[in-house]
């Protein structure tokens, strides 16, 4: 027992020692990241997008005429964007479905941010459906532009970006080869379509995340002493058994010596009680108020001695006799039987 409480210990006090080195190692690292970036993510806030209007889409959508990547009919339906009115961005879609959807939504008037984001959704259901295609998205998102405007809608800038996003569809299915499509929140390189000239738009990538330090904090004094208590308890309980014993029984005296000595001119019945309060303490085994006195002897007398438990036995005898018989010779034994009971307590302490 006292070779494994040593190699504990031993265990114990290397684990704190390597924390310490470590924990003092962190404190003298050097800082190994590029400078100017920031040491933590604390505090970091990307940089704003630069806004995004119609004039940088009506631009987008020149330039892609000028590749070849929007044919005639598409560019005429796109013709003078960025000053379409509602009325005329709706009448040049050709899915009839969805004319109705804005004219429906037109009619609602002012408009809430739940009417926008469910329309936004349906527009993206049409294109995974594939029934959606990029000259009808651009101008419903064109008229949509129209009806956020009137109300002056959070959602405009949203809209923005989307009809940048339906550019890019419409030179990737113009194109039958995929370019690099960015979103505003991806990439900044631009890889350019085989045979197509890259399409220039005004995208904003996020900066480079900044480089993180996984050193360990220094431990606090207090998780190391709070170690130490633990090592010290550990050690204790390992080692501390056989001095436990006679420890525990001076206590247990102690707390006897402590109740009121019984006299022969006392209550018999009292005594009985002081004896199964000396009983509780040998033993460890308390009296429970739903127990009877015969329950209680039975559970006692297998953590007593035998010698005491006889003394008990006759004393809790004696007890039925003088309380139920009303007999005055049995509280003779109960007195007698108590005095034996001190003098066991005094002899084993």
């Amino acid at each position: 027992m006292k070779k494994v409480a040593l190699l504990a210990l031993i265990l114990v006090l290397a684990l704190v020692a390597s924390l310490s080195t470590t924990a003092t190692n962190a404190l003298g690292e050097a800082d190994r990241h590029t400078p100017g970036f920031p040491q933590s993510a604390e505090g970091f806030q990307p940089p704003t997008s630069p806004p995004v209007n119609l004039s940088d889409v009506e631009n987008a959508i020149l330039e892609l005429l000028k590749s070849g990547a929007l044919g005639r009919g598409d560019a005429e339906k796109l013709k003078d964007f960025s000053n379409l009115s509602f009325q005329e961005a709706v009448e040049r879609i050709d899915n009839s479905e969805l004319r109705d959807n804005l004219l429906n939504l037109a009619g609602k008037g002012a408009l809430s941010p739940e009417d926008m984001e469910a329309f936004l959704n349906y527009l993206n259901s049409l294109k995974t459906s594939g029934t959606l295609s990029p000259v009808d998205e651009l101008l419903a998102l064109r008229a949509l532009e129209a009806l956020a405007s009137a109300t002056q809608n959070p959602y405009i800038s949203e809209i923005m970006l989307r009809m940048l996003s339906a550019l890019k569809g419409l030179e990737v299915a113009k194109s039958g080869s995929l370019p690099a499509l960015k979103s505003p929140q991806q990439f900044s390189a631009e890889i350019p379509a085989p045979g197509l000239p890259s399409l220039h738009l005004p995208f904003v990538a996020l900066p480079a995340i900044p480089q993180l330090r996984f050193s360990l904090p220094p431990i606090p004094l207090t998780t190391l002493i709070i170690i130490a208590i633990c090592s010290s308890i550990a050690l204790a309980a390992l080692l501390g058994r056989k001095y436990a014993r006679p420890i525990f029984k001076r206590l247990k005296i102690h707390r006897i010596g402590r109740a009121p000595v019984m006299h022969i001119g006392d209550s018999v019945l009292e005594a009985y009680w002081r004896s199964v309060h000396i009983v509780s303490i040998i033993s460890g085994v308390q009296k429970a108020d739903s127990e009877t006195h015969r329950e209680f002897l039975a559970k006692v007398c297998e953590r007593l001695d035998p010698g005491v438990a006889e003394v008990f036995k006759d004393i809790t005898l004696a007890y039925e006799v003088y309380r139920y018989g009303f007999r005055a010779e049995a509280g003779q034994r109960i007195l007698s039987g108590f005095r034996r009971l001190l003098e066991y307590a005094m002899v084993s302490a």
